[in-house]
């Protein structure tokens, strides 16, 4: 009996180790700091997607660009994801001119990725001051 458990002993640890340094998207969380009041998540992870939802900002374009990407960023990396996983933004601006204008701020979260991506001006966004607003759509264990 002894013996038997010593063996369960080490199996069971060299399985706990491994599942520590290595997470799975089952330790990942399914739905990212889900907001009661307007009913929705800021991000939902579903098989190998991770849908982020609209990130905001208001301000001077350029600083708002950059605050929305770093939230972003920092979204991401909650699932242990970069900009690389990143299949497809849609941005929604109330300035378009001023918005492309600062598009480098934006490029230095890329890099040389390029997702498919989607820039629409609108009149207003949910928030009257917000200016841009940014959801990602992240593919978690790369296929190719």
């Amino acid at each position: 009996m002894t013996k038997f458990a010593f063996t369960l002993l080490l199996i069971l640890l060299a399985y706990t180790s491994k599942a520590q340094t290595t997470p799975t998207s089952t330790q990942m969380p399914k739905v990212l700091r889900p907001n009661q009041e307007w009913n929705y998540a800021q991000a939902y992870r579903s098989a190998n997607m991770l849908y982020i939802s609209g990130t905001v900002a208001s301000g001077p374009m350029d600083q708002a660009i950059d605050k929305v990407y770093r939230t972003l960023q920092a979204t991401l990396k909650q699932y242990n994801l970069d900009f690389t996983h990143v299949v497809k933004e849609n941005l929604y601006t109330t300035n378009m001119e001023e918005t492309s204008k600062h598009h480098l701020v934006r490029k230095k979260y890329y890099g040389t990725h390029t997702p498919a991506a989607t820039w629409v001006q609108v009149v207003r966004l949910l928030e009257p001051n917000v200016v841009l607003e940014v959801e990602l759509i992240a593919e978690i264990q790369k296929t190719e």
